[in-house]
This record gives structure tokens, C-alpha cells and sequence, in this order.
């Protein structure tokens, strides 16, 4: 038993050591993501831009239903290219022209609501408007048409910035700062991948040291689309979040856990669905390293209540930002999901938990286990799996402690909010098919040491 038991500690802690370097702020510092709404499902549903009249019902959705639970910002989504009005410098002023509203409008409505404001774009991103008008960019002598890239557009609406030509680093870091200024605290920078492929690594990396460096503490930098090439040597040290697979697009049971199961490829996306995503990139995440991002979450889009439980306990479990996308007419009677006290504690906590392997044809991926400040466990077993499964959770072998101890542990059922009293040695639970438990472990009388010095989360026993 005691060499299970260093076995355990031994590869939990090699998870943990994975990552050499990772970009240092304050958002990684916390070691996990924002609680918050994205404008992602009407925009995808009918493939046009997000109505203004919409954004403010689901503004007003969010702060009602669950500003209270800890959601706090509201971020903007894609389908942008209709935002062509722009300022001076040649930076989008609007979502889109058609909008009546600016962006300090909204981000004053966002802020008399009590939450923060993200927004989603890429400042290697040049409007047409903006190239057409041949802004003068700011803090050089140079004009946008100068930094135009050669290689190929973005789309017909917006071209791409060529990081290679002088002008360009004031472009995207005054980008960066147009933002933070108007009062944005997220940003979300798509499809990096596209320019990389089409421009090069060596360019691709200069937009993530600007980003990173224009950004700061003031903004936090999350990455959509990465290749994540050479186990991703040129994301790490300059993102705070990372999305980790594909797009919910459909969202279901498909994106959850389903979509090319156990296909890895080299290059967007590593991983189509999230649980695959999320154990792929565990060797990186936990706090002061990388956030990693599981997208968004589409409740009306799951068969099962088992199914909504099990997809916020995986955003909670893993450090993932925890993203609703429903809105206020697609997720009405779903709210309960998202309004979870002890589950949403992890979050705030900033807990990233480790899954038991890394390998993804192991049982063990299915099981995480992590640990909050004051010492305790929680334990997240999911069941991927189309029947019920028996799954159980080794107190000594996968938690490591002694035989003693593991001979009266408490534990808590955080979805059913119930003590399930005094347990011995291990859990032997019987899971539904697409279904989770979530359990809250009391730490023993010992208390045990994490692998850095309040690195809570990370899911190490140091012996």
C-alpha cells in the first residue's frame, strides 16, 4: 500500500512539474478562470452578429439570475465583422455599426450592473474602414496601410497586421491598451492559429509577447485557437487562459465528452472535445501556471440533467473559466445549474485539480482530485461512459493517506449538499451513465503540504 501510495504522490507531482515557465499575473496567480455570460449562442445559432436589444436582456438575465452566485462579467463574442467604426487611431469604437450604442455605453451599463465587461478581438486585426482611411498609427510615424500583411486577409472586412513590418508593435500594444482604457478586463484574441499557419511562428510569437506585455495586470489575455506546437513552447509563457479544444459550437454530450474521443492531432484543435482537452493539457494547468479553457457552456443543448451537472463540475474541477452562454429565453429553468454555491466555491478559490492519469483510455482520467486552502479534497468522478459505471476513490492509493487515517474519513456530496458520514479506506459509488460526483474529502489530523508554498489546487502530496 505505502508504494501505491508514493506511486500516486510520484505522478500527481509529475503533472504538476510539467511546466517549466508560464506567463506570471495576477490571473494566473488565482489559478483559475472568470465566472461570466458569453454572447456566443445567437450569433452561432443564426450566423449573424449579436443583436444590441438581445445583448441588454441577457445583461439584465445575468445580473438578476446569478451576479449573486459570483458571475461577474459579460463578455462579447465573434461576428465581427460588421464593427467598422473606429476612432482616430484606427480601433473599433462598436461591436457593430449597426449598433446604437458604443462601447462605453455598454460597458456603463455593464459596470451599473455590478459586473465587469470582455470583449472578444484580435489586435492583429485591421478594419477595412480603418486601412481604407489610412489612419495615422499611434506612437510611430507610419499609417495602417504600411502594416498591412501581404501574405492574405483575414476575410474581405478585416486584414491581417504584419508583425514583421515597423508600426506594427504599436499597433497591437496601443490595440491592447484601447481596450484596458475603455474599461475592458478580458480579452479574447481568436483564431491565432490562421495567422501563424499563414504568416509564421516567429511572427505568431512576437503578437503574443506584445498582447502579453501591453496587457499586463490590467487585462486578462485569453487564447482561442492555438496550435500549441512543440507542447506548447509559444503559448505558455504569455497567455493567462488557453482553450484546450474545440468549439462548443452544438454543444451536447458531443462537445462535453463525445467529439473525436482520444484523437490527437498536431495543430488546431489538439483535442475536439473538452474532457479530452482538459486531460491533454493537465500537465500545465494549476495555479501560477496556465488557465486552461474549456469554452463555453450550453445547458439547453444537454439531454440530461446528469449531463448539466457533470459539464459545470468539469469547468469547476479543472481551473476552467466557467462561461454560460445560454441566454435569457434558451436557458430559462437551467439557472439551478449554474447556481451551486459549493460547486462555484472551487472557482473562487482558485482550484485546479489533477486528473489520476493523463492518459485517456485510463479509468483514472475520469477521476480529479485537488486540494482547497484549508486542506480538504475534492474529488470529481465523472463517467463518460453510455451505462453506469462503478467507480471508486482510494483514499490511500489516490489521495495518499495513511492506512490509518483513510480509517475515518468525512466526506461531502456537493451537488446533493448532504455529509455521507464517516467512510473507511475507499468509495466504491455507483455512477449513472453521462453523470458525476463530486465530493468534498476532510483533510486527516496531518495536514499535508501542497507542492508550492500556497499553490492550493495543484494536487501534489509532499512526503
Amino acid at each position: 500500500m505505502r508504494i501505491n501510495k508514493i506511486i500516486t504522490a510520484m505522478a500527481l507531482a509529475a503533472l504538476c512539474l510539467g511546466t517549466a515557465h508560464a506567463r506570471d499575473s495576477k490571473f494566473t496567480r488565482h489559478g483559475a478562470g472568470p465566472m461570466y455570460w458569453m454572447a456566443y449562442e445567437q450569433p452561432f445559432v443564426t450566423d449573424k452578429a449579436l443583436e444590441e436589444d438581445r445583448f441588454k436582456r441577457n445583461i439584465d438575465w445575468v445580473a438578476e439570475n446569478f451576479l449573486p452566485y459570483g458571475f461577474d462579467m459579460i463578455c462579447t463574442d465573434g461576428w465581427i465583422e460588421g464593427g467598422q467604426t473606429t476612432n482616430r487611431n484606427g480601433y473599433i469604437t462598436k461591436y457593430n455599426s449597426s449598433w446604437k450604442n458604443d462601447w462605453k455605453y455598454w460597458i456603463d451599463y455593464i459596470h451599473s450592473k455590478g459586473m465587469r465587461a470582455g470583449i472578444y478581438y484580435n489586435p492583429l486585426w485591421m478594419t477595412r474602414t480603418a486601412y481604407e482611411r489610412n489612419y495615422h498609427i499611434q506612437g510611430s510615424d507610419l499609417r495602417t496601410k504600411d502594416i498591412r500583411g501581404e501574405i492574405g486577409d483575414f476575410n474581405s472586412d478585416l486584414y491581417w497586421v504584419d508583425t514583421d513590418k515597423p508600426g506594427a508593435e504599436e499597433w497591437v500594444k496601443n490595440y491592447v491598451r484601447h481596450f484596458v482604457d475603455l474599461g475592458f478586463d478580458f480579452l479574447r484574441v481568436d483564431f491565432v492559429c490562421w495567422y501563424e499557419n499563414a504568416y509564421g511562428t516567429d511572427r505568431y510569437r512576437k503578437l503574443l509577447q506584445w498582447v502579453a506585455e501591453a496587457a499586463g495586470d490590467d487585462i486578462e489575455f485569453s487564447l482561442v485557437m492555438p496550435n500549441c506546437w512543440n507542447n506548447s513552447e509559444n503559448e505558455l509563457p504569455y497567455a493567462d487562459v488557453m482553450r484546450v479544444s474545440e468549439d462548443v459550437f452544438g454543444g451536447g454530450w458531443d462537445f462535453i465528452s463525445n467529439r473525436r474521443r482520444g484523437q490527437y492531432q498536431d495543430g488546431w484543435a489538439n483535442w475536439g472535445n473538452a474532457f479530452d482537452g482538459f486531460i491533454g493539457f493537465a500537465e500545465h494547468s494549476g495555479r501560477g501556471r496556465l488557465i486552461m479553457d474549456g469554452d463555453f457552456i450550453r445547458l439547453n443543448t444537454c439531454d440530461t440533467d446528469d449531463e448539466r451537472q457533470t459539464w459545470v463540475s468539469l469547468m469547476a474541477m479543472t481551473g476552467s473559466p466557467i462561461a454560460i452562454a445560454d441566454q435569457y429565453d434558451t436557458g430559462r429553468g437551467f439557472e439551478k445549474f449554474y447556481q451551486n454555491a459549493e460547486i462555484l466555491a472551487l472557482n473562487k478559490a482558485g482550484f485546479a485539480a489533477k486528473p489520476l492519469s493523463t492518459n485517456n483510455t485510463s479509468a483514472l482520467s475520469s477521476i480529479w482530485v485537488g486540494q482547497l486552502p484549508d486542506g480538504d479534497w475534492v474529488c470529481g468522478l465523472f463517467n463518460r461512459e453510455d451505462a453506469a459505471e462503478t467507480m471508486i476513490l482510494n483514499f490511500v492509493r489516490h489521495l495518499g493517506f495513511t492506512e490509518e487515517q483513510a480509517d475515518a474519513v468525512e466526506v461531502r456530496d456537493l451537488w446533493a449538499g448532504t455529509e455521507m458520514g464517516v467512510q473507511q479506506k475507499m468509495m466504491r459509488l455507483q455512477v449513472p451513465a453521462h453523470a458525476c460526483r463530486v465530493l468534498r474529502v476532510k483533510a486527516p489530523v496531518r495536514r499535508y503540504q501542497v507542492e508550492a508554498a500556497g499553490a492550493y489546487g495543484n494536487a501534489v502530496v509532499v512526503y
